[in-house]
């Protein structure tokens, strides 16, 4: 992706900012360069390939897992002078490459264990060269803590060092011997043994100099004290000092044999160095997304955006409350390629415009944008912008002048793949002459099928976006009762500017309003009239739809509440008839044991056998009608009376055994032979062989009832489950918000939510949703085997 050289777009969109946000939010300076030197790519494929990365690193981080990567040496002067055969490293130069060796062991360890979570990460990690004999080589060598090197670097070095202090412990005891004697006859400026030149001296008066035979290395600033080697202890320095001598060959013998174990395997330390920045960079995006909440966007091919729920980041990164950051939801392309965003000054048009643009160069930079993740932004080739006073004194040139000489390199290069940004088109000169230029410019523009998004004051440029076909008005919202602006994007409407009330509200004169008003003329006067009230039913319709709802959340509960209590009636109805049909058993096991009593008294009496006959004839109907009446009672509390179901179409109503409730066909049987169901606002995949049909009359019930109330007929109606699959965030928020409504009324405490694994962005949108829910009182995913990361399990309070 390429831009005009004359403007600096990363400044004119606040881009550079959030790169250096990013960066600040890298653990290496390598990687801080990287983020700094991000830049829109030209690939889809490359695009949606980082905004993955970045999407499953920030899922991971948000399990709370701790990636091992908290720090990454600065190793690129080490390896430059690996390159140069022969040269040794420097301790500190080894042991931050033995740390950048143990942290790709880390991290590929770490993404081996989560491989199937993290497949993508364990992709990139997979390439890591993992050195740990490296690792402990250095470790055996040098101290990590001290960078100083270990007896246990060499044998020999081990060796050396055991002479060196022997020898300077026969020194030292020599000195002392020799020191003793001095200061007795008080020659000694100090009864200390000190070291000059690497050699042992003592600190003698200077007056006795010539009284001690040897060598003289140095003497204070005062000329007092003069710093003698006596002559007696010369050939134990000497000593010393070749030992010392050995030991430094050593140690660079030492660190040129660990130098070239890591030359030979430079390739592999680059590339492990490589990949450690990369996810360094990775892990500083996720970083971000979690502090301002965003989500990686689809990356289209055709030229259609979409930001949904968008906030500027710059606003959020000031520390703005999110709440208080009102969100945008514009859409551009399709219909319509040319936006005309008209209202007040400092109302937030050029803020929706920056956002726009800013938004769609950090998507195609491969960054998660804080909007929806059903938020789309096309494969732009180029974005041009023009915004902002270009008024430049050096080269004399006006406001007006600067924004045309944009204007003119924009018409030269913009073409059907690439956004347009312009700020106040048409500004700075005669209005109807600057209205002329700027319809002119938006229909050629519009012509070529640019993405065009213009703020404007001029309302020839309302009437065009109204009559032009491919062209649309939008306007930022303004409140005409408090004259405060809301910042909120009205889609197809035109703004007012309102210039003449916020006049008023400032303390302009009346008489000066009005007659501003006569000069405008009442044709302009009754456009503006117009804008705003159509601004000001907008608004009212906004606050009806919002009442209707709170309305429709109220008697949906009221007829939940009349259900509730139906069934537990119909409960209590059961009950009493069942009670009857007990104590009806009863009573006819006493009359038989009555009977059969009269029976044997009868034979003992010789009676006739017809009239036994007919004594048991009534007791086996007084049973079977006490049997009859028990079977029902026992098959109404199951299922109603309905046939097995074997034929089935779209839309027949069923008895579901399983949950003992109605419900409606809303797709046949799937491959595994699982049919989905509907009842109100709830859908469920059951098993064909767990269904009844219903008769057409109870079938009519069913449908009647579901139309009037967007509920099922019993309490157990409301499952607690909802499927949200192949949805859209914005409608499956909606959804869970009713479904957990439904679910409160109904009196559950515990429910699945199933959103799928895919790239994850339903899922993190409903995880945000439910921790903001006053209802919601946890929300974890499922256990392995019962949905995992595809399904989230919430606990209501």
């Amino acid at each position: 992706m390429s831009n005009s050289p004359v403007d600096n777009l990363h400044h004119l969109l606040e881009f550079d900012k959030i790169l250096e946000s990013l960066a600040s939010l890298s653990v290496s300076p390598m990687a801080a360069e990287a983020c700094r030197a991000l830049r829109p790519l030209d690939n889809a494929e490359e695009i949606r390939a980082r905004l993955a990365e970045a999407a499953e690193m920030q899922a991971l981080l948000n399990e709370g897992e701790n990636f091992p990567l908290d720090a990454l040496p600065e190793v690129r002067p080490a390896l430059k002078h690996l390159t140069i055969a022969g040269r040794f490293l420097e301790p500190r130069e080894l042991v931050d490459l033995a740390l950048l060796g143990a942290t790709a062991r880390r991290v590929r360890g770490f993404l081996q264990k989560s491989r199937d979570k993290f497949p993508l990460l364990f992709d990139i990690a997979s390439s890591l060269m993992v050195m740990q004999d490296l690792e402990q080589a250095v470790d055996m060598a040098i101290s990590f803590t001290d960078l100083t090197i270990k007896d246990s670097a060499s044998p020999a070095l081990g060796r050396l060092r055991k002479e060196i202090t022997r020898a300077q412990t026969e020194a030292r005891d020599r000195l002392r011997h020799i020191l003793k004697s001095l200061a007795d006859r008080d020659m000694v400026q100090e009864q200390v043994i000190t070291l000059r030149e690497g050699r042992l001296v003592l600190m003698l008066k200077d007056e006795f100099r010539q009284r001690v035979p040897g060598l003289v290395h140095d003497e204070s600033a005062s000329g007092r004290t003069v710093f003698i080697e006596p002559m007696e202890s010369v050939e134990m320095n000497n000593r010393i000092r070749q030992l010392l001598s050995a030991e430094r060959e050593e140690i660079e013998r030492v660190l040129l044999a660990l130098s070239e174990r890591f030359r030979g395997r430079l390739p592999q330390i680059e590339l492990n160095l490589n990949v450690l920045v990369r996810f360094d960079v990775i892990q500083a995006k996720a970083r971000f997304a979690r502090r301002l909440n965003c989500a990686p966007p689809q990356i289209i091919d055709e030229m259609r955006l979409r930001l949904l729920s968008a906030r500027h980041p710059l606003l959020l990164l000031r520390g703005s409350d999110p709440q208080n950051v009102v969100p945008l939801d514009l859409e551009l392309g399709g219909d319509f390629m040319t936006l005309i965003l008209t209202g007040p000054n400092a109302g937030g048009k050029t803020v929706a415009m920056k956002t726009v643009g800013l938004l769609s160069m950090m998507a195609l930079s491969g960054l998660p944008i804080p909007a929806a993740p059903d938020s789309a932004v096309p494969l732009f080739q180029k974005i041009f912008v023009d915004i902002g006073d270009r008024q430049s004194i050096e080269n004399d040139l006006s406001t007006f002048t600067s924004h045309m000489a944009r204007l003119v390199e924009i018409l030269a290069g913009a073409g059907s793949a690439d956004l347009v940004l312009l700020d106040e088109i048409g500004a700075g000169t005669d209005p109807d002459q600057g209205a002329a230029l700027a319809v002119a410019m938006l229909r050629e523009l519009t012509q070529r099928r640019c993405l065009t998004l213009a703020t404007t004051h001029h309302g020839a440029l309302k009437t065009f976006a109204h009559e032009q076909p491919g062209v649309r008005n939008g306007s930022m919202a303004f409140d005409s009762n408090t004259l405060q602006p809301t910042y909120r994007y009205n889609p197809g409407i035109p703004g007012a500017s309102f210039a003449f009330d916020i006049a008023a509200r400032l303390g302009l004169p009346p008489s000066i309003i009005q007659h501003a008003r006569e000069i405008l003329g009442e044709e302009k006067i009754s456009i503006e009239n117009l804008s705003a009230e159509l601004e000001r039913r907008l608004a009212e319709q906004k606050q009806l739809v919002e009442k209707l709802k709170l309305e429709e959340i109220r008697l949906a509960g009221l007829s939940k509440l009349y259900e509730d209590r139906a069934a537990r009636l119909k409960a209590n109805e059961t009950s009493l008839r069942r009670q009857a049909v007990e104590e009806s058993a009863q009573i006819l096991q006493r009359a038989n044991a009555t009977i059969e009593e009269a029976i044997r008294e009868i034979r003992q009496k010789d009676a006739s056998r017809e009239s036994i006959r007919n004594v048991k004839e009534k007791l086996d109907t007084a049973r079977e009608q006490i049997k009859a009446e028990a079977s029902r009672l026992a098959h109404q509390e199951k299922s109603p009376p309905e046939p097995q179901l074997h034929e089935i179409e779209m839309g027949m109503a069923v008895w579901w055994s399983a949950q003992k409730t109605k419900a409606i066909i809303a797709q046949l049987p799937d491959a595994n032979g699982r049919v989905l169901l509907e009842m109100g606002n709830i859908k469920a995949r059951v098993p064909l062989s767990e269904l009844q049909r219903l008769s057409d009359e109870t079938a009519s019930k069913v449908r009647s009832a579901d139309r009037l109330t967007g509920f099922s007929e019993t309490r157990e109606a409301i499952l607690p489950e909802i499927d949200l699959r192949g949805q859209r965030v914005e409608g499956a928020l909606s959804a869970v918000d009713k479904f957990i409504d439904d679910a409160i009324l109904a009196g559950w405490t515990d429910l699945r939510i199933i959103h799928g694994k895919g790239t994850g962005a339903l899922r993190q949108s409903i995880g945000v949703f439910l921790a903001k829910h006053p209802r919601v009182s946890a929300a974890r995913p499922a256990p392995l085997g019962e949905g995992d990361a595809g399904v989230t399990i919430v606990t209501l309070k």
